[in-house]
């Protein structure tokens, strides 16, 4: 078995290759992860963080919706990575209105919130 800590360093390793274009490893090791730990939510959205990564919004907006939102209606990552995928997929609306309650909010997501709709502002 996994331990906290071992799964925390694969999510770190997949979401580095995510930002590095190897997308196809990332996925292979939140999958792995998620064989280990189904429903881990952390791993759940770096899985729609890859599908982000190349433009693939509609499936990356699908997973986070019906992948973790549904079960955890408040998480803030789920949340603020919603809104990116939604900003960058042109839902310029969708984006603000998921991003604003989060902005209001306190912590790194608060700050992620207000940065992209700061950003969203200024285009």
């Amino acid at each position: 078995m996994l331990t906290d800590s071992q799964i925390a360093r694969l999510l770190d390793i997949a979401n580095a290759g995510c930002h590095n274009g190897l997308v196809s490893e990332a996925r292979v090791i939140y999958e792995g992860v998620l064989a280990a730990r189904p429903g881990h939510v952390p791993a759940l959205i770096g899985q729609a963080l890859s599908h982000i990564v190349i433009g693939e919004y509609d499936r990356a907006e699908t997973l986070l919706r019906d992948g973790v939102l549904s079960e955890h209606p408040d998480d803030a990552d789920a949340k603020t990575t919603l809104g990116l995928c939604l900003c960058l997929a042109g839902k310029k609306n969708e984006a603000e209105d998921t991003l604003r309650p989060l902005a209001e909010s306190e912590g790194a997501s608060a700050a992620l919130a207000r940065s992209l709709l700061d950003n969203m502002e200024n285009d």
